[in-house]
């Protein structure tokens, strides 16, 4: 496994490296620490930034890459993902300017945009991994976001939490319908959902994983927050789709965007194609 670290030399990168020393060293995986900047005279603060990292990552003994990209740390990770492939990207939440968030958004947003591999935000540190929090607003869990989170989980020691929302169906789908009227007892339903989150629970369990289900019902972005804020999560864990299909999924850009910048923990997001994987259970 291949890790991106990412540092512009400022307290915002702090949580990201802590976190990412530590998962790099359970996981076993190489790591690469990109440093950027564009502030004038803000080179010192990221080379001292990414000499400190790299001695916590050789203290662990692990393999430790540097690069320096003179941008804003947004390009220079989008632009470092496409020059080399890596398992899971470790950023900060990047803040821009009180306008240009407001006309744009957080940088974050156009990193998850950009780049295909997973992406781990991280507002502030979290000292361990004991209970993660993996949502579904769609039909499926995706067997790349299954297969992360359970590496993930296994190198922690971390308990998993399906939660799966049942939203109100803006379209009369049936297969939508038949999930609204039945979702207190989703699990014994012959639905797509229902078959597929009992093979979620079924993977991560095979994997030694503790995994339980949790079922919300209503809006997809508030039952989803509702859920982080009463439980006990250190890592929220969810796919976001490349495009939307006939079908219409429920994880559209905004409901991805909303956890990231309010969660309040780290936030996962693992990028897939609607159709490009064999959706299991179907």
């Amino acid at each position: 496994m291949h890790l991106l670290l990412c540092t512009d030399g400022t307290p915002r990168s702090s949580p990201a490296l802590a976190l990412g020393y530590r998962l790099a060293a359970l996981l076993e995986a190489q790591a690469t620490v990109l440093g950027a900047s564009s502030q004038p005279g803000g080179e010192p603060a990221v080379s001292r930034s990414m000499e400190e990292a790299c001695n916590h990552l050789s203290a662990a003994g692990l393999q430790c890459q540097t690069s320096v990209r003179p941008e804003i740390p947004r390009r220079a990770v989008v632009a470092q993902a496409r020059q080399e492939h890596y398992d899971l990207i470790v950023v900060g939440l990047l803040e821009r300017g009180r306008l240009r968030r407001w006309l744009r958004g957080p940088s974050n947003r156009r990193i998850l945009r950009d780049v295909t591999a997973p992406v781990l935000v991280v507002p502030a540190d979290r000292p361990a991994f004991r209970h993660i929090l993996l949502c579904s607003g769609d039909l499926w869990y995706p067997a790349e976001t299954i297969h992360l989170v359970g590496q993930i989980a296994q190198a922690t020691g971390a308990e998993v939490t399906l939660l799966y929302v049942t939203p109100q169906p803006l379209l009369r789908y049936p297969i939508l319908r038949e999930i609204e009227d039945a979702w207190g007892a989703l699990l014994q339903t012959d639905t797509p959902q229902g078959r597929n989150l009992k093979v979620g629970r079924d993977t991560l369990r095979g994997l030694g994983i503790e995994t339980g289900i949790r079922l919300r019902h209503g809006s997809v972005a508030e039952q989803i927050m509702a859920e982080i804020r009463e439980g006990e999560y250190d890592l929220v864990a969810l796919g976001s789709t490349y495009a939307a299909h006939s079908l219409r999924r429920y994880f559209e850009s905004s409901i991805t965007d909303l956890v990231m910048e309010h969660a309040g923990r780290p936030v996962l997001v693992v990028r897939h194609s609607e159709w490009a994987n064999e959706r299991t259970g179907e």
